[in-house]
């Protein structure tokens, strides 16, 4: 899911480069004529504001992950050391390696989460600078709400068509996501854990737990 909030990043990147590309000597975009809004602008935004919002929404989950995959940790490694407390070596080792595996799945969460903020904050950036273009275009011709005598046909690349074949692609790509995420996490799930760490990691509960307090 990262990737195609990643993708629309891109996509919307390059789509407006021509368009938003700064003026000449300064870091300011270069101000919009009306006409290259195009008659459908506001619902673009609309549209890219609620993606936004989906973006916001899978951070959610992605935090949730996270905190059960935390709390699955530190279940195994209890019942680690309950089971090598009491000499059940099998028992421990089971536990372990379940630990062990959810502590992969655990790194690969934590990651995929920070990638996603970055991805959302980057997306949210884009959409604030697509509406101060938006306004800026609008104020220059004292708040236009009719629109242009130049017809949206002979105006060249508007900005509303660029954002709405960029939602487009989105949308044809985001109908793979979900099967290719639930593969990849069936996959992590089955994949198995080197012996010698469990074995290690039983050998150091042994030595600490058969310390004296």
């Amino acid at each position: 899911m990262s990737d195609l909030f990643k993708k629309l990043n891109v996509l919307v990147k390059a789509g407006i480069n021509d368009l938003l590309s700064n003026e000449p000597g300064s870091d300011r975009p270069r101000r919009l004529k009306p006409e290259q809004l195009g008659k459908d602008i506001d619902k673009e935004v609309t549209m890219l504001r609620q993606r936004i919002n989906d973006a916001l929404a899978y951070e959610d989950e992605l935090q949730g992950k996270v905190r059960a995959l935390t709390d699955e940790v530190v279940r195994w490694d209890s019942q680690a050391d309950e089971a090598v407390a009491v000499g059940n070596d099998s028992a421990a080792r089971h536990a372990v390696n379940q630990m062990q595996g959810a502590q992969k799945r655990l790194a690969m969460a934590e990651s995929d989460l920070h990638e996603h903020r970055v991805v959302t904050q980057e997306l949210i950036q884009r959409v604030n600078m697509l509406e101060a273009a938006v306004a800026d275009a609008r104020r220059a011709e004292g708040e236009v709400t009719q629109p242009s005598q130049v017809s949206f046909e002979t105006a060249g690349q508007v900005l509303s068509d660029v954002l709405r074949d960029a939602r487009e692609k989105i949308s044809t790509m985001s109908s793979l996501v979900g099967t290719h995420a639930e593969t990849a996490s069936s996959t992590q799930r089955e994949e198995p854990v080197a012996n010698k760490s469990v074995e290690d990691d039983l050998a150091r509960r042994r030595e600490r737990l058969s310390k004296p307090k």
